[in-house]
C-alpha cells in the first residue's frame, strides 16, 4: 500500500530516519493504518492528544509543535 502524503515535513523526516511506518503511528493512536494515513495527510483532523502520543512514543526529545508544523 502506498504511503500517505504526510503534510508535516519534520515528522516525515524523523519517521524516515527511524524507519517508523504509518502502521506504527496507527498502533500508538489506536486506529487503523488508513485512518492514520488520512490524519497525517491532512484529510482528517489529527487531534492534539494523538500528536502528543506520537511524539512521546517515538520522538521524546522533539518539540511537538515543530514535529507537527505543516509545510
Amino acid at each position: 500500500m502506498p504511503s500517505a502524503n504526510i503534510i508535516f515535513p519534520d515528522l516525515r523526516a524523523e519517521m524516515a530516519r527511524q524507519n517508523i511506518t504509518i502502521q506504527d503511528i496507527a498502533n500508538v493512536i489506536k486506529t487503523g493504518r488508513d485512518t492514520a494515513g488520512t490524519k497525517l495527510s491532512g484529510k482528517r483532523p489529527l487531534h492534539l492528544d494523538e500528536a502528543i502520543a506520537i511524539a512521546d512514543a517515538f520522538f521524546p526529545g522533539k518539540d511537538v509543535r515543530q514535529l507537527f508544523k505543516k509545510e
